[in-house]
């Protein structure tokens, strides 16, 4: 019976282009029976037995799909859904569990799996829901949407307006071949959008390649980019395909487009405007199918009219504009961010659980959070790490914060007297607000001043009343 159900391949295809699955289940014996109803379908199947085992596996090899275990010995399988998610998003992610309790199930399509089956696995079932995961992505019907409630469609965290509409605008862009240009300033989760566009696209089973054009020699990029052929330079003892060819049928990526030189520039625009390549050290022209995303930290107009980047090639690539928005400008999203980058750490370094107070969050809600998603993902490994106790307070969070910056940070960088004046008072009155638990009223009066005084201040420095502490009655 097995046998008849065997995936039909393309009699083209190589065994190493067959779908790779990845199994990660604590059971030896279900991993081994899963394994082998898979493989007898035609896919390739992975097998780890561990939450770090998973995700090592999942950061070397790429699978196609996940089939996950709720509850594993390091970790919970929502913990590990919600990192999958955020390291590709799209990925199709299966949940396989004993335990599948109603709540197990919701909890995980909520976080983001595209299917939950339970044991003892049906094989028509596992077959079935399989397939359908690893089947190439095609376009929505016009007219057909889906509600966006959070970002875990997407590998990000947040539900606020601006997210919202990035989110729209991924959902329009993905389907299609046109070029994206994504645009925010560093932490903001520009390759998280980008991975999010190919993993929704037809594009799906073929490479996501990403080039960071400055963090390549000016000298190296073409033959990076391009490839070269055997003798072309100094030390090019063989054929080498570019990031182009490499990413033939598939997706690539060209971060800090910004920083490319001119020189780059100009033969970049050639490929995007003929479809070829010509490798360093020959004058063939190959063909390339590859569809360019790309992102940058720096206004492009402003490079442009500085003479930096060429206003042709910005045509080319800005053809649907993602603009993401930095930290500051989201801040409704920063307690889920917050709670989920705490949990994920304590899974990820194997400790125990830990949840922040509510004036640890009203605290994280008023920072000015320069470095964005990713200064906030740090901060929380940093307290999960070096807090001892189940609740993270708001003076964890200035303590770990004080790593970073040094209590004499301030004093060490030299300002105008204004600015130094406001950056204390900001600082002064988040700290107040904080240890009162945002009543404007107590704040106000160890301030001395009045309470309309107090919410003008407080806008003027960009502070958002944060909502007070619920006593509950005792008895």
């Amino acid at each position: 019976m097995i046998a008849s159900l065997r995936l039909q391949a393309d009699p083209s295809m190589h065994n190493s282009d067959r779908p790779l699955l990845l199994v990660i289940d604590d059971d030896e014996g279900i991993r081994k029976i899963t394994r082998e109803m898979l493989e007898e379908r035609g896919y390739r199947v992975l097998g780890a037995a561990s939450v770090g085992e998973g995700l090592r596996l999942f950061a070397e090899r790429h699978p196609a799909a996940v089939l996950l275990d709720l509850r594993l010995p390091d970790g919970t399988g929502v913990d590990v859904l919600r990192e999958l998610q955020r390291r590709s998003p799209g990925i199709p992610v299966v949940v396989v569990s004993g335990y599948g309790s109603v709540s197990d199930a919701v909890e995980a399509m909520r976080v983001g799996a595209f299917d939950f089956i339970e044991k003892p696995i049906a094989l028509e079932r596992l077959y079935e829901v399989v397939d359908r995961v690893t089947a190439p992505v095609r376009p929505r019907p016009e007219g057909e949407g889906e509600k966006v409630v959070d970002g875990s469609r997407y590998g990000t965290v947040g539900s606020c307006v601006p997210m919202q509409r990035v989110y729209q605008l991924v959902e329009m862009a993905a389907p299609t071949r046109c070029r994206v240009l994504i645009s925010g300033e560093r932490g903001t989760g520009k390759e998280l959008i980008a991975r999010a566009i190919h993993a929704l696209s037809p594009r799906r089973p073929r490479s996501f390649i990403q080039v960071n054009c400055a963090a390549i020699p000016a000298e190296l990029i073409e033959s990076e980019m391009f490839g070269h052929v055997r003798g072309a330079f100094t030390g090019a003892t063989a054929d080498r395909k570019g990031k182009f060819e490499s990413a033939s049928q598939g997706t690539l990526f060209l971060d800090e487009i910004g920083d490319m030189s001119l020189l780059t520039q100009v033969k970049l625009l050639r490929v995007l405007q003929e479809g070829e390549v010509t490798p360093v050290g020959t004058s063939e022209n190959r063909p390339v199918d590859v569809r360019i995303l790309a992102a940058t930290s720096k206004n492009l107009v402003e490079e442009i009219e500085k003479g930096h980047f060429r206003e042709d090639l910005y045509d080319r690539l800005n053809v649907v504009n993602i603009a993401l928005p930095p930290l500051r400008a989201r801040r409704e999203d920063i307690p889920a961010l917050a709670e989920h980058f705490l949990r994920l750490a304590c899974v990820e370094n194997d400790l125990k659980p830990k949840r922040l107070t509510s004036r640890a969050v009203d605290f994280l809600v008023q920072l000015p959070w320069k470095g964005n998603v990713r200064e906030i993902r740090n901060l929380m490994e940093r307290l999960a790490i070096l807090v001892g106790k189940d609740e993270v307070t708001h003076r964890d969070v200035m303590e770990a914060l004080q790593m970073t910056t040094g209590p004499a940070a301030l004093d060490d960088a030299p300002m105008p007297l204004k600015q130094a004046r406001a950056r204390f008072e900001r600082q002064y009155i988040v700290d107040r607000l904080s240890a009162n638990r945002g009543n404007l009223g107590h704040t106000a009066r160890e301030l001395g001043i009045e309470r309309t005084n107090l919410y003008r201040k407080m806008k003027q420095l960009g502070i958002q009343p944060a909502r007070p502490a619920t006593v509950k009655p005792r008895g």
